[in-house]
């Protein structure tokens, strides 16, 4: 898909090159398996193009949510239809979890799921290209890319270096990635692309119940849960990466270490160095990451290296979280102070408190005026949304690393935690999208999925 198509104002869903949905629910398994067995009997060879489109939109229409089961297939082509009913059949048979899925098929029997809330992603998580054939085909989510581009103040238009244009097609792909990379470029790119694809989710009827976000990706958060409106947001957006690239110019701006530990054994280096570093990110139980001048946290490096622990420096502009972005706080803070913030019922929690935003919007604006320099608890974060009763954890955004990390943060308790872009721009963006809305209406959650629909049904 070309960056003019992404960039058409049209108001038409382009549903070309999309997979199917066929969404089934009944009273029992045995009710399922019979379903599916009649439509292999009538479906012993491929079913043509239009049957199976004109079947996929009659089961989405007939499939209920709140029905005991749900079965929930995507289909690339027609030919995978008869194999998927086969496997589909054997598994309703055998596997006897509540539920379960496979590579195209999402089962599930229990009922209320519990509450759901979206996770945002921070600067890390944006690649060339990202979300690219599925944010073409929604109008809603080509008007906020067209929106970012009027608000973003750079050398180019912000979607030229998320989607690089067609005759710079000879520029190296090591090149895309490092313009992209730039934190005054990677955060607004990161953030316009997470409210794209979370206006495509509102479309199929999935709203956040609470929200929280990584690092930058708590400003998408707050206005995910109506903190701000969308002018503001875009607005802190670009002014937070501007301010975090040319912040500490007049000398170290340090860096980032990320270390595969425990957290208790990360704050013991820390303390047995002696070195002038702070634990930046507490990601999950086995994870963190360090932000200190850059010879500390070379120094690290080497420690752990003789520790035999896993550590990798990062690939950013400074050393986040940490007393040494102070010169770009301060002037970021200036503008939360000038921004109009509404306090929400959807609560969003903090990076720094783990606790929900206060409501007294001096209070919230401190909060979120001191973010830049203060560390990232989100194991905390996480444990608390859980025990706020939020079962069901989405997130909105590029790659799924933060659903990496809510998995490991609940592994023993019974959550479910899926990612819009599952195959990180691998594989279609559409059939990702599909499946994580096979996902989710499979375990009983309200998908509208009357909304996946192709011109001509």
């Amino acid at each position: 898909m070309s960056n003019n198509n992404l960039l058409n104002p049209s108001s038409d869903t382009c549903w070309e090159g999309a997979p199917e949905i066929i969404a089934l629910s009944g009273s029992s398994r045995s009710d399922l398996e019979n379903r599916l067995t009649a439509l292999g009997d009538k479906f012993l060879t491929s079913p043509g193009q239009d049957d199976l489109k004109q079947f996929a939109a009659d089961s989405r229409a007939s499939f209920a949510s709140d029905n005991a089961c749900r079965l929930v297939c995507t289909i690339g082509t027609p030919d995978e239809w008869p194999q998927i009913i086969q496997e589909a059949i054997e598994n309703l048979k055998k596997n006897t979890a509540a539920c379960w899925s496979l590579k195209n098929i999402f089962y599930g029997e229990i009922q209320s799921p519990g509450r759901l809330a979206f996770i945002f992603p921070g600067q890390g998580s944006q690649y060339v290209n990202m979300g690219q054939d599925m944010l073409s085909c929604f109008p809603e989510a080509r008007q906020t890319l067209l929106h970012a581009n009027n608000i973003f103040n750079g050398n180019k238009k912000l979607t030229d270096y998320i989607y690089p244009l067609l005759d710079n097609e000879k520029e190296e792909a090591a090149v895309r990635e490092e313009n992209l990379r730039c934190t005054d470029v990677a955060q607004p790119a990161i953030g316009a692309v997470s409210l794209a694809i979370m206006k495509v989710l509102n479309r199929f009827g999935i709203k956040p119940d609470a929200a929280c976000g990584h690092s930058y990706g708590e400003l998408t958060a707050l206005h995910a849960g109506g903190w701000f409106d969308e002018m503001t947001f875009l607005t802190l957006s670009a002014a937070r990466g501007k301010y975090m690239a040319a912040g500490g110019s007049g000398g170290d701006k340090g860096g980032m270490l990320a270390v595969k530990a425990p957290l208790e054994k990360i704050d013991d280096l820390i303390r047995e160095s002696n070195l002038d570093l702070v634990l930046a990110n507490r990601n999950s139980p086995d994870q963190g990451v360090l932000s200190g001048p850059t010879d500390a946290i070379a120094q690290m490096k080497s420690i752990c290296r003789e520790h035999k622990i896993i550590s990798a420096i990062l690939p950013v502009s400074g050393a986040f979280h940490s007393r040494l972005v102070e010169s770009a706080a301060a002037p970021f803070k200036k503008q939360i102070a000038a921004a109009v913030f509404s306090p929400s019922r959807i609560p969003v929690y903090s990076n720094t408190t783990a606790l929900p935003y206060p409501d007294p919007e001096k209070e919230a604006k401190e909060l979120l005026g001191g973010h830049l320099m203060n560390p990232v608890n989100f194991t905390k974060e996480i444990e608390n949304m859980h025990h706020a009763g939020i079962r069901i954890f989405v997130e909105a955004g590029p790659r799924t690393v933060l659903t990496g990390l809510v998995k490991a943060i609940l592994k023993d308790h019974e959550i479910f935690a899926m990612g819009v872009d599952g195959s990180s721009g691998k594989q279609s963006g559409l059939m990702d999208l599909a499946k994580m809305l096979g996902m989710l209406a499979s375990i009983g959650y309200p998908v509208n999925l009357n909304n996946w629909r192709f011109s001509g049904i």
